[in-house]
């Protein structure tokens, strides 16, 4: 994050070109929910490129789902689990975000609010909705997808995320589900199964590559290419 006053926060990923990251659409004037929206890279630049911009994050750890394993601390004390998740992630993800706010002097919202409430918002939508580096934490993307598409009138962003490059309707792990201290991720989804997802919901996908510089690899900055999906609804 490089704040108007010179200060410069590094994270895990540099992304060099916010245009590029969420596929070249522009937000200009639109009403943009920047979903998981954590430090608020995307909210601060999506309000940047003309968008009016509301954060949406997590209300507690009790939203956060764990893959389990026995010698996990998320599935042996689940309580201590989220006091350490939230003292460690969740607390201090939220203070970076006001602190963004105040550096940008941005004008945006911030909502804390489980995702399966966006099912329930009854008068609230958005021109675009979209969830960067969200799908891969979700123990249920298909159902977390559904929310996103019903608050969008226009368009759902799903900014660089690896997709199965394969037609049938698959989801597939991250990883190879051996290592207890990566228990925050989960799903690769298939190509062919966002489209469905998209299609029963009626958008129409496209898929255009993105890329972001990986800062925590074990030899240094790696650059890192991965699709944004863009899912226009019809009509």
């Amino acid at each position: 994050m490089q704040f108007p006053d010179g200060e410069s926060v590094k994270g895990s990923w540099t992304i060099e070109d916010f245009g590029r990251y969420i596929g070249g659409y522009d937000v200009s004037g639109k009403t943009v929910l920047d979903v998981g929206t954590a430090s608020g890279y995307l909210a601060f630049h999506a309000e940047k490129a003309g968008a009016t911009v509301t954060g949406l994050d997590a209300a507690s750890t009790h939203e956060f789902r764990h893959f389990p394993f026995a010698s996990s601390l998320s599935y042996r004390d689940i309580q201590q689990s989220r006091q350490v998740w939230e003292s460690e992630n969740l607390i201090p993800i939220k203070n970076s975000w006001w602190h963004a706010w105040h550096k940008f002097n941005s004008r945006a919202k911030c909502v804390y609010a489980p995702m399966p409430e966006l099912y329930e918002w009854r008068e609230q939508s958005f021109d675009v909705v979209m969830a960067g580096a969200v799908a891969e934490h979700l123990s249920d993307p298909v159902y977390a997808i559904g929310a996103w598409a019903r608050l969008a009138r226009e368009a759902v962003l799903i900014p660089f995320t690896d997709v199965l490059p394969i037609d049938d309707l698959v989801i597939h792990p991250i990883t190879p589900l051996d290592n207890p201290n990566l228990f925050y991720v989960w799903w690769h989804l298939s190509r062919g199964l966002y489209q469905k997802i998209f299609d029963n919901l009626c958008f129409d996908v496209s898929f255009i590559q993105a890329e972001a510089i990986h800062n925590d690899g074990a030899s240094g900055p790696e650059r890192a290419m991965r699709p944004t999906i863009i899912a226009m609804r019809r009509g």
